[in-house]
């Protein structure tokens, strides 16, 4: 078999497997091993397909990220999704006889929890985080796959894996918190080899944890998800043992950053970026990736506390402020927060999807 797309043919040696929307395929395209995922003939595996492949690409650019599976092209016609090939085992078959150390398992968390930074920091989550969607290509180096029912921040979720998936996804519900659940999911099955089938909560940890880690796998798997870690960035703090900002108490998380609220907070562009250079939190360029929305760059965006609430308010702010109220995204000037309340700065499209350019979410306890 042999499909042609813009980079090549791309001749197929043989079935890897078969997911729950696509088939995958490994293929040869000039000399290289490249792997080809083909849609059911039911047209939601095709829509979803199309998305995963928009999101993979969104995800590899400008460059692809050392722990995210590389998107290669869109064959539209086909169509076709066209990703990188990463040999190696995935993690469900490295470990299946054997169990890692509580270190060793925390390093392998660190990587997917760096890919999950990447891919929430475009609005999206990832929603299937499993031992079988991360491949070893080496030793404790965890390359994340499978974006297949991955969504936009505030849709509905369509798919997940019991067990594995955040309770609240599996009920249609996205949000980052959704991955931080799975990245606790997966070091209880590196180290105990536990493999749920149904949702895991702290009453469940092993008795012989270090208190580390029993530490930070409560916060992980709590069944509330303002009570989980805020960011996959927090996350990672947390398991190399630095001391993050207060766990409690009002504060928002912007660009992976848990900054407390006070009576006044500014959230506007540096002095470089064109801003005025007065703003107590930064929008700015995060890694080699531009996340600056666009819009008037001497704007600001301001949150004040007016008694016992806090108020977001436009000061002609770069892309607007958004938040998300009766799952779809309202513009706002000025507005009451609310306790878990996700904002965004500036929207952006992907084809008919409307996601958050810079999503923050708000605590007020």
């Amino acid at each position: 078999m042999k499909i042609q797309g813009a980079r090549g043919s791309y001749h197929v040696i043989k079935r890897l497997g078969r997911g729950g929307f696509a088939d995958i395929l490994l293929a040869r395209a000039n000399g290289e091993l490249v792997v080809l995922k083909l849609p059911k003939e039911d047209e939601m595996s095709k829509i979803l397909l199309k998305e995963e492949a928009s999101i993979l690409r969104e995800v590899s650019s400008p460059s692809p990220h050392e722990h995210i599976v590389a998107f290669i092209e869109w064959i539209d016609r086909i169509p076709a999704l066209v990703e990188e090939y990463v040999p190696g085992p995935t993690i469900g078959e490295a470990y299946r006889s054997r169990r890692a150390t509580q270190n060793d398992a925390i390093r392998i968390s660190l990587g997917v929890l760096s890919a999950l930074e990447r891919i929430h920091s475009l609005g999206v989550v990832h929603g299937d985080v499993k031992p079988d969607n991360i491949i070893l290509p080496r030793s404790l180096h965890p390359v994340l796959i499978d974006l297949g029912v991955a969504r936009a921040i505030g849709k509905r979720s369509v798919a997940g894996t019991p067990g594995w998936s955040a309770p609240e996804f599996l009920r249609g519900e996205v949000s980052p918190e959704a991955d931080i659940y799975s990245v606790g999911v997966l070091i209880l099955f590196l180290v105990y080899g536990i493999d749920p089938r149904e949702p895991l909560r702290p009453d469940d940890l092993p008795s012989n944890l270090s208190e580390h880690l029993r530490y930070v796998l409560s916060r992980a798997l709590d069944p509330d998800p303002k009570k989980r870690f805020s960011s996959a960035r927090d996350m990672s703090l947390s398991l190399m043992g630095m001391k993050l900002p207060s766990e409690s108490g009002p504060r928002i998380v912007v660009q992976g950053k848990t900054i407390p609220l006070k009576d006044k907070l500014i959230i506007g562009r540096v002095r470089r970026q064109g801003g005025t250079g007065r703003a107590d939190v930064n929008l700015q360029e995060v890694g080699s990736r531009r996340i600056l929305p666009p819009g008037p760059p001497r704007g600001w965006i301001e949150i004040v506390r007016v008694g016992s609430e806090y108020w977001i308010s436009d000061r002609g702010a770069p892309g607007g402020v958004w938040v998300y109220e009766g799952n779809r995204w309202i513009k706002v000037l000025d507005y009451p927060l609310k306790h878990g309340q996700l904002i965004s700065f500036g929207l952006r499209r992907r084809g008919g999807d409307v996601l958050p350019y810079v999503p923050a979410r708000v605590y007020l306890r």
